[in-house]
């Protein structure tokens, strides 16, 4: 097997953004567009608890805990019922009610250019016409 040539590098892998929560702060639950209707709480083993919380749950981060391919893990408490269990970064926002993409704004009628005055050739700028 040849080699690579030396200018040949690989791309650097794209890493979708993730939001990021400081513990103590409040934040809520977020169900994927679509999908299922409510999250399960787990344990610290990872296994689902019996609470599932629906979108737009109140929650209190406690803790958090990096992971390199499942994403951040977040532990956080209902703030209504107490319960407390652990989430991936991705089931969490910051607003109560999720926010849509953007709408492109609609296209703006062209303006149609006006004849050029044979007057307006002679002023100076910002000369009145007179």
């Amino acid at each position: 097997m040849g080699s690579l040539p030396s200018w040949f590098r690989a791309a650097p892998l794209v890493r979708p953004r993730a939001s990021v929560f400081a513990v103590g702060r409040r934040v809520y639950i977020a169900c994927a567009a679509g999908g299922l209707t409510h999250v399960a709480l787990t344990d610290d083993a990872g296994a689902d608890a019996r609470t599932h919380l629906t979108d737009g749950t109140e929650v209190e981060i406690l803790a958090w805990r990096p992971r390199k391919f499942d994403g951040t893990r977040y532990r956080v408490r209902v703030t209504r019922e107490g319960f407390e269990g652990w989430l991936a970064g991705d089931s969490l926002r910051s607003t109560r009610v999720a926010i849509s993409a953007p709408m492109e704004p609609p296209a703006a009628a062209e303006p149609v250019p006006r004849a050029m005055d044979p007057g307006d050739a002679r002023r100076r700028f910002g000369q009145r016409a007179g």
